[in-house]
């Protein structure tokens, strides 16, 4: 029954962006063309939506990261000074070491120092941005040439960005829903006790999850740069809000053990439908933000339905074998 749950919130998800796309497609039809499609609504989500692919894993072991956008903006930074003084493969290596030290930070604090994600993130979303502005000194910070190629290039008419995405969202898909790792992780959100006397080294998975998640935010990082060339130490601010929301969106229940990352790519393609179709019907962007706040309160109130009925369903099967 809890497949059926899934796939039935899934196939909803699927309808609600139907209904999106040709309700903004009917008011205006530039909205259908290729270009647009694949150069603005896709291409201004991608980071976001790399991002929320990790992010599912953490929200599914019960718990969160605050700190996802700082990361991002902190990788891009150093990769960028590296860049301006000792090249490109410097500026990788330090873009991608940046964002993995900051999910290990994260993921060490919550598993060893047994504090909670949301205050361990919340801290270390603070101590991100006050280092990427100490740094920066509260300017924006320049030549990234290292990243360009990343706004450049396409492969069979599409972006490389998007391929990337592609990528990502496959593998994630299978770490999750095909591994053993993945159902250690659902383990962990529903009892992270008796997974842990199950054999299972929770602390290290933990640990895991956030690293892999800095590395994502690192790539992020090169996306970002690839369209705009230059950053800002609080660019990264809402980004936090974004990636939560997709992942909500997507039907991942924020207590931990409920999810999955098809919801997850669903949630992706209903933000990038809607942020730019208001774009280009003009939607203020002030009204754009609400309008994404009522979707997130919407999407938790609908997660919390389906959580219950799986809890339900969950008690009435052990009733009927006891």
């Amino acid at each position: 029954m809890k497949k059926v749950l899934k796939f039935s919130f899934n196939k909803a998800l699927f309808l609600i962006w139907l209904v999106i796309f040709s309700g903004i497609a009917v008011k205006s039809p530039s909205f259908l063309t290729a270009p647009y499609i694949i150069n603005v609504m896709l291409r201004n989500i991608v980071e976001i939506g790399m991002v929320a692919l990790p992010m599912t894993l953490i929200i599914i072991t019960g718990g969160i990261d605050l700190s996802v956008g700082n990361t991002m903006i902190l990788s891009a930074m150093l990769g960028g000074i590296a860049y301006t003084k000792w090249g490109t493969v410097a500026a990788v290596a330090a873009t991608l070491l940046t964002g993995a030290a900051c999910g290990l930070l994260n993921g060490v604090i919550i598993a060893k120092a047994k504090i909670s994600a949301m205050v361990t993130t919340l801290a270390t979303m603070y101590l991100f941005l006050g280092l990427a502005r100490g740094i920066s000194k509260g300017d924006s910070v320049y030549s990234y040439g290292f990243a360009e190629f990343m706004g450049n290039i396409s492969i069979s008419g599409l972006p490389i960005q998007i391929w990337l995405f592609i990528i990502l969202a496959v593998v994630f898909t299978l770490l999750l829903g095909k591994s053993i790792f993945g159902r250690k992780l659902y383990g962990i959100g529903l009892n992270i006790n008796a997974t842990k006397y199950s054999g299972v080294n929770t602390d290290r998975m933990l640990i895991v999850i956030y690293t892999l998640c800095g590395i994502v935010c690192a790539i992020a990082a090169f996306i970002f740069l690839g369209r705009f060339t230059s950053v800002k130490y609080d660019a990264g601010t809402s980004f936090n809000l974004k990636v939560i929301t997709i992942v909500v969106l997507g039907g991942t229940s924020i207590m931990g053990g409920v999810g999955d990352m098809k919801g997850t790519i669903l949630g992706t393609l209903i933000i990038a439908t809607l942020n730019s179709g208001l774009t280009v019907m003009n939607i203020p962007i002030d009204v754009q933000t609400i309008v994404q706040g009522a979707v997130l309160i919407i999407a938790l109130i609908a997660c919390a339905i389906v959580t219950e009925r799986t809890k339900k369903k969950r008690i009435i099967k052990v009733d009927s074998h006891g």
